[in-house]
């Protein structure tokens, strides 16, 4: 069960920290475009959604928070009172259904460090990594089947097999933040991940990204890297 879900929220955690601001949209390629997405994204030093995350599993809901370089916030409200946390040096994980810490010191590990393609750096291996087109050319087009809302839908597809997603779909609205990032893994399971309420540069404390857990919970130390454990 512990090894389901570190795949599980190692897989939340690199679409939450993807980038999150895209650029104006008039007359550009999708190249431009998600160019333009690593340019703007650099301008964000925090920012607060309210987060809807879908796989094979079920659907999880919570309020996100970011604050650069690597701090990331979500309090869940489904499943309730879970719990995802990193203040850059430890990232910790609650599961309440079975009243366990899931922990991994990021200080000098071999373990991804949340916030990787959530950097100039990041995104420059994105693009390198990923081929770009426009899902359905450059016109927004609606949110959903019944939205008023318009977005613009980009398609990143892997160069190569050892990419954690074969393809990606941003979807991109009128003030151009992402509002949905969907991606099919290798195995071609599906995976989705919806922002919404998106606020940026709320001068987020570093305080709000310290946990401290239930003293009644189990600790798993280093799933990430030493998954057996």
């Amino acid at each position: 069960m512990i090894r389901s879900l570190s795949r599980t929220f190692g897989v939340v955690l690199l679409l939450v920290l993807s980038p999150l601001v895209a650029g104006a949209q008039s007359m550009l390629t999708a190249s431009e475009f998600l160019a333009n997405v690593a340019a703007n994204y650099a301008t964000i030093e925090d920012y607060t959604a309210t987060m809807v995350w879908t796989d094979e599993t079920g659907t999880m809901r919570g309020a996100l928070l970011y604050k650069r370089p690597n701090m990331i916030r979500i309090d869940f409200t489904q499943p309730k009172d879970q719990v995802i946390v990193s203040n850059g040096r430890v990232l910790q994980i609650y599961i309440p259904a079975v009243n366990v810490v899931l922990r991994q010191d990021l200080r000098g590990s071999t373990a991804t460090v949340p916030g990787g393609l959530a950097t100039a750096e990041g995104l420059a291996l994105l693009r390198r990594n990923y081929t770009v087109a426009y899902l359905e050319g450059p016109e927004p087009v609606p949110f959903s089947p019944d939205s008023p809302e318009l977005v613009t839908r980009l398609r990143l597809d892997s160069r190569q097999t050892t990419e954690a997603f074969r393809r990606l779909i941003l979807s991109v609205d009128s003030e151009g933040l992402i509002r949905r990032i969907e991606g099919t893994r290798i195995d071609w399971s599906e995976v989705r991940m919806t922002l919404s309420d998106i606020r940026v540069n709320q001068r987020l404390s570093d305080q709000t990204f310290e946990y401290t857990p239930d003293p009644s919970a189990s600790i798993s130390e280093n799933f990430l890297t030493n998954p057996e454990g």
